[in-house]
């Protein structure tokens, strides 16, 4: 085993002066390091597709860091390229241990399609479908797709593939797409070379596609998706305008009484080309809308509707009057009609912040709604500006309704008041049932009000127990570690236990708690622990965040070295 990951090791050797090109000597060192340490994973007998596939995921980790580089270059390149093999190599040796899991079959060929290895990718595919064609459609539209342009065999596999998987919608999706395309190159062609295209040439006109279509009416007519795609692509070629039309007729026979339908079809006006005016494609919209509300009055329905609405009025301070009227008319008129949901009328109030109509928007939306949790959170929002006794009277009946914010806006709003004493009580007191992320929300400004109000051993009793209870994040600590370092006397030993508790909590994925604890060595206590402290920090910290964590810390060396002189070995 050892010989076989020393020789591993040597082939990696390739690779060390590409990399100390990207990446500074301890990011060279811990990655080959971790690679080492992967290979002898590989090389027991008990091994896991695991084991494989976290490798593969740490090597395509470095090809992502490279590729974010600012400044690509030859060996840069070079640098993915070997890598690229080496994870082509892991799947391959995978795939002879776990030759039944069709996902790794699936995810070795998106890998292959990714690096553009296409004579691969084809062998690949072929293996795949000989083994788990009949299992899996998904293998065949990978070959489908892989074998574009050439049509023959873009045919023979989707032939086999819905012969094989007759309600696959992906396959007969893909073949109506590519049929269409191929008679497009055919047009293009024969006017090329100035002669007449033939509308009659059924090689022309899109016939091929037609008869995938009328095949997927048989066998997949309940997929209204499928559907929709096959028109949205045959949209897009003007000889398939008959072959539009008679997929408009079917869906309108099958799904003419499904709300997606309509939503579809009105939605389509709004890229119409052949109308000028934005207006009047608008209007179009709305028509299409009005004709099937008149007969689907669904919430569903309604809901298109609506969403179609916000989205027109997207920017209402920069938009159009006539939208802003757009707005207001059509959302009035569904409240009147009580069609409006919560999430209806808070996008409305998002939309009218500034309009004398927001405090009746709340007003109606409050009657209507009057214990939704978003519209009480705006109802008390608005209330804090005007009136904060009654916001604060609405939100004392509804602390177990009201969201982490808007116990944050009373926090803010009573700060100098008696109301903020109770308010931390109703979060904190020991019998309390608030919820968890109220706690989170609230910590800092917990803490923070305890050393001013209270006592400093009130603060790091609170501390200890929020972080415990896992009542907090990561932020806490750097609250805390705050206020001790603003007492007359520091606690060096305290503030280093607060950062010990947070980084059993939080070590893991947060690089700026380390990060913390090492620039208050620097400065508050004892340079000598810097050292202890970073390699603690990269074997606690995952895999991806060692990485930056190293990258990270020696951008930031030079400015930790004017608070002290010191090392990492």
């Amino acid at each position: 085993m050892a010989e076989f990951v020393q020789h591993r090791k040597e082939q990696m050797m390739i690779e060390i002066p590409m990399l100390k090109t990207l990446f500074d000597e301890r990011t060279v060192k811990r990655i080959l390091k971790k690679r080492e340490n992967f290979e002898y994973g590989l090389m027991r007998r008990n091994k896991t597709e695991a084991d494989f596939k976290n490798y593969i995921a740490y090597l395509k980790s470095i090809i992502k860091k490279v590729e974010q580089m600012d400044t690509p270059n030859i060996e840069s390149s070079r640098l993915i390229n070997k890598i690229n093999t080496r994870i082509t190599f892991l799947y391959r040796a995978a795939l002879k241990y776990f030759i039944a899991d069709v996902k790794l079959w699936k995810e070795y060929i998106k890998f292959l399609i990714k690096i553009k290895r296409k004579e691969l990718l084809h062998r690949v595919i072929d293996k795949a479908l000989s083994l788990h064609g009949n299992i899996s459609d998904e293998l065949y539209v990978f070959a489908v797709k892989s074998a574009y342009p050439n049509i023959q065999k873009i045919r023979e596999m989707y032939t086999i593939g819905i012969h094989t998987h007759k309600t696959s919608s992906d396959l007969h999706y893909y073949a109506f797409k590519y049929e269409l395309a191929f008679s497009e190159i055919l047009r293009q062609k024969v006017l090329a070379k100035e002669k007449e295209v033939s509308d009659n040439d059924p090689a022309l006109n899109g016939s091929v596609a037609q008869v995938i279509f009328q095949s997927a009416t048989d066998t997949i007519k309940s997929d209204i998706n499928v559907f929709f795609k096959m028109l949205r692509e045959a949209s897009q070629y003007s000889f398939a305008n008959n072959l539009v039309n008679e997929i408009k007729s079917y869906m309108l026979s099958k799904f003419g009484c499904e709300p997606k339908f309509w939503n579809e079809f009105a939605t389509r006006e709004l890229i119409n080309e052949s109308i000028v005016t934005e207006k009047l494609r608008i209007k179009n919209c709305l028509d299409k809308y009005d004709q099937a509300l008149s007969f689907i009055d669904t919430d569903e329905m309604w809901d298109y509707y609506l969403t179609t609405i916000l989205e027109l009025t997207s920017d209402t301070e920069k938009t159009e009057i006539y939208k802003r009227n757009l707005l207001r008319q059509s959302m009035f008129n569904a409240h009147q009609k009580n069609k409006l949901k919560p999430k209806h009328y808070i996008a409305w109030m998002n939309k009218s912040k500034s309009s004398s109509m927001f405090n009746e928007i709340v007003d109606w939306a409050t009657e209507k709604y009057p214990n939704d949790q978003s519209i009480l959170d705006k109802r008390i929002e608005r209330l804090a500006n005007n009136d904060k006794l009654l916001a604060y009277k609405i939100f004392k009946e509804n602390i177990h309704i009201v969201s982490p914010s808007v116990w944050l806006i009373m926090v803010q709003c009573f700060s100098n008041e008696s109301q903020l004493s109770e308010i931390f009580n109703m979060a904190f007191e020991d019998n309390s049932t608030c919820a968890i992320d109220v706690k989170k929300k609230l910590g800092n400004e917990y803490l923070l009000w305890l050393s001013k109000n209270k006592s400093l051993t009130d603060s790091r009793n609170a501390y200890n127990k929020l972080m415990i209870n896992n009542f907090c994040d990561a932020s806490l600590c750097k609250t805390q570690v705050t206020i001790e370092i603003e007492q007359e006397k520091i606690d060096v030993t305290k503030i280093r236990q607060h950062f010990t508790l947070a980084c059993m909590k939080f070590g893991k994925e947060n690089i700026d708690l380390w990060m913390d604890r090492i620039f208050f060595e620097l400065k508050y206590g004892s340079p000598k622990m810097v050292s202890n402290i970073y390699h603690q920090a990269l074997t606690t910290l995952n895999n991806e965040e060692s990485d930056t964590f190293a990258e990270e810390y020696a951008l930031k060396a030079s400015t930790f070295n004017q608070h002290t002189c010191f090392t990492i070995t």
